[in-house]
């Protein structure tokens, strides 16, 4: 049955946030997990055009929410619909089939996890983040969690306008509460030379992140009692396959490195 978006707009040039809530089903039969993914369908635009899109919502969360960046003609022509919709301040209809998948991992066993993202690909990863530092998350998990690390990396400094709210207010919690992961927040623009575009709140390093460099500094971070660390990587596959390499490099007798991977386009 279609039902009416509670956010239907764009968030950026390319990029349209759409939410809608949860159906009563999937909620009671507790469907919903981290990292799952949804098709959903505009029928004001097309009864036939079904899309995978990545969940960004947690799973306690009410309501679903997906960012849908214009890389192909159906989803461009979302993103001209939500400026449409947006001049005469209205919603639209959605229909949503799922939601579907599951995360290869649990990432409530590891003590150390490294989150590696590259543009949309930070969907799933908010969606675990949201797990993790959501409310009572720390008494409801019961998890091994003591340190979280995210690069982020983008092709403009702006574009990390996208989760700024959420990835400050993660921040906030990990600071505020001592049962929370630390967490530590990388964001790489890799197509500026200058900070004129730069997001209030958030230091964003002008350079593509050195891998090496931060599986080093999770090694060290590691708590001595801690035997794993989860590397969880979502982007392009160039970005997938140099993280793969060096994090291969860093298993060792006392010290096993799980890695895992989804490949999103920029």
């Amino acid at each position: 049955m279609p039902r009416s978006t509670n956010v239907f707009r764009k968030v950026d040039d390319r990029t349209v946030h759409v939410q809608f809530a949860k159906g009563s089903l999937s909620k009671m039969l507790g469907r919903h997990k981290c990292g799952q993914y949804v098709f959903v369908n505009f029928p004001s635009l097309s009864l036939q055009e079904w899309h995978p899109f990545s969940i960004a919502s947690g799973p306690s969360d009410p309501h679903v929410d997906i960012y849908i960046k214009a890389l192909g003609d159906h989803t461009k022509k979302i993103v001209k619909y939500a400026e449409e919709c947006a001049a005469k301040n209205k919603q639209v209809k959605v229909r949503s089939d799922g939601p579907y998948g599951t995360l290869p991992f649990n990432h409530c066993r590891y003590g150390s996890i490294v989150f590696v993202a590259g543009g949309i690909g930070i969907t799933p990863v908010i969606s675990v983040l949201k797990d993790i530092y959501g409310a009572g998350s720390a008494k409801k998990h019961h998890h091994c969690i003591r340190n979280v690390s995210v690069v982020w990396i983008v092709p403009h400094a702006c574009e990390a306008s996208l989760f700024s709210t959420e990835l400050n207010s993660i921040h906030l919690k990990s600071l505020e509460d001592s049962l929370m992961p630390d967490f530590d927040l990388a964001i790489h623009a890799t197509r500026d030379t200058e900070d004129t575009n730069a997001i209030p709140g958030q230091q964003v390093v002008y350079s593509r992140p050195n891998f090496e460099s931060v599986m080093n500094q999770c090694v060290e971070k590691k708590p001595e009692d801690l035997r794993s660390i989860l590397v969880y990587a979502c982007g392009p596959g160039a970005m997938v396959n140099q993280l793969w390499d060096v994090t291969s490099r860093k298993n060792k007798k006392d010290l096993r490195v799980d890695f895992y991977h989804e490949t999103f386009e920029f």
